[in-house]
C-alpha cells in the first residue's frame, strides 16, 4: 500500500476545506498552492491584511489562484459559537473583552472558523508552538464526545519488505501526555481506533496496551502497571459488542507483534501477535519508541496528529516542509 496515495485519494473524494492559520509562512503558501492545484482540498488563509499575504506569496514564487484569503474578523464567525466561547473563558476568570481579543489571533480565529462550520479541518504549528496550538484547540473546539483527554498519534509506515509489519500501524500517545492515568489511556485508545478505522475501512483494530510485563509476568509492587490494567478494563467495556475492535494488555511489544512469542506469553489473546494499534503507558516510552522505529527500523513516522478533539486539528512540527503541510492537510480531511 502506498499510504500517501491512499490518504490523498480519500481526501480528494471528500472535497473538503482546510484552514491554514500561518498564512505568511512560505511553506504554508507553497502547500496551499499544491493542495489547490492537485484538487486535494480547498484552502483558506486567514489574514489581517490580504495584501501582506499576496506579497509573501509573490516573494515565495507562489500563485494563489483558487486559494481563499479571509479577513480575520469576528463578523464571519458564528455568533452563537462566539458567545459560548466567551462564556467559557469568563468562567475561567477572563474578561469578555480579553476573550474576544483572543479571536483576533490567527490560531484562535482559525479554530473558531472551523467551529463555525466554515471549513473541515485546521492545520497549524509550522510557526506556532504546540502549547499554543493545543490551548486554542481545547478552548475553542473542545474534546470529542466521551473523550476527556486530547492526545496524539503517529501513523507508522513500515519500510518495504519488513518481516513483521506489512501495513501502517498507529503509535499513541507519543507527543502530548506525560503520564496518563487509566482513564486517559482508555481515551487515547478510543481516539486511535476511530482514526484507524477512518483511514483503513474494513481492517479490524487490534489494540495492544503496552508494558514491560505481559499478563502479569512482571512485578506490580510499585503500581506502575495499574494504569495500564485499568485502561484495558475500561477499553474492553467501551468496545464491548464491537466485533471490529479487539483490545488486550498488559503486553510487551514482542508479544504484541510476533505470533510465536504471542503463543507463549499470551495464549488465547485476540490481539497478541497481530496488533496494529499500540498504546504506550507514558510519553517517555512512546516518544522513545517511535524515534527508534523511525531511525533504526526505517519506518516513516507521519505525525504527530492531534486526536480526541471534536473536529480535525493537526499540530505541525516547526521544522516541517511544504510537503509535510500538504500531506497533513490531506490526512486531516481524510479523517474528518
Amino acid at each position: 500500500m502506498d499510504i500517501k496515495e491512499h490518504i490523498i485519494g480519500l481526501a480528494k473524494k471528500i472535497k473538503g476545506k482546510v484552514i491554514l492559520p500561518e498564512s505568511l509562512d512560505p511553506r504554508i503558501l507553497k502547500a496551499a498552492q499544491m493542495l489547490t492545484r492537485d484538487g486535494v482540498c480547498s484552502v483558506v488563509l486567514p489574514a489581517h491584511d490580504a495584501a501582506a499575504v499576496e506579497k509573501a506569496a509573490s516573494g515565495a514564487g507562489v500563485n494563489l489562484d483558487g486559494v481563499e484569503i479571509v479577513k480575520i474578523d469576528r463578523a464571519v464567525l458564528d455568533d452563537k459559537k462566539i458567545e459560548e466561547f466567551v462564556a467559557a473563558r469568563t468562567k475561567k476568570g477572563m474578561s469578555p473583552e480579553d476573550a474576544l481579543e483572543l479571536l483576533n489571533k490567527p490560531t484562535y480565529f482559525s479554530m473558531m472558523y472551523l467551529k463555525s462550520g466554515k471549513c473541515d479541518a485546521c492545520v497549524c504549528g509550522a510557526a506556532t508552538d504546540t502549547a499554543e496550538v493545543l490551548r486554542s484547540a481545547i478552548h475553542v473546539v473542545g474534546a470529542a464526545a466521551g473523550i476527556k483527554m486530547a492526545s496524539s498519534y503517529f501513523l507508522m509506515v513500515p519500510p518495504q519488505g519488513h518481516k513483521l509489519i506489512k501495513d501502517p500501524v498507529i503509535f499513541a500517545d507519543c507527543s502530548v501526555n506525560p503520564s496518563p492515568d487509566g482513564a486517559g489511556l482508555k481515551d487515547i485508545a478510543v481516539a486511535a481506533v476511530s482514526n484507524f478505522q477512518k483511514l483503513f475501512a474494513g481492517r479490524h483494530a487490534n489494540v495492544a496496551f503496552l508494558s514491560f510485563s505481559t499478563k502479569g509476568s512482571g512485578s506490580n509492587k510499585t503500581g506502575v502497571i495499574t494504569p495500564v490494567l485499568d485502561a484495558v478494563s475500561a477499553a474492553k467495556k467501551h468496545f464491548e459488542g464491537n466485533a471490529t475492535v479487539n483490545v488486550d494488555g498488559e503486553m510487551q511489544f514482542d508479544a504484541a507483534i510476533i505470533p510465536e512469542i504471542a503463543k507463549r506469553k499470551a495464549p488465547g489473546s485476540s490481539v497478541a501477535g497481530k496488533a496494529n494499534i499500540f498504546i504506550f503507558p507514558d510519553l517517555n516510552s512512546g516518544n522513545i519508541c517511535y524515534k527508534v522505529a523511525e531511525r533504526l527500523g526505517g519506518f516513516q513516522a507521519i505525525g504527530p496528529v492531534i486526536q480526541g478533539m471534536a473536529l480535525p486539528i493537526s499540530d505541525l512540527s516547526r521544522g516541517c516542509s511544504e510537503h509535510d503541510v500538504y500531506f497533513t492537510s490531506a490526512l486531516m480531511i481524510a479523517v474528518k
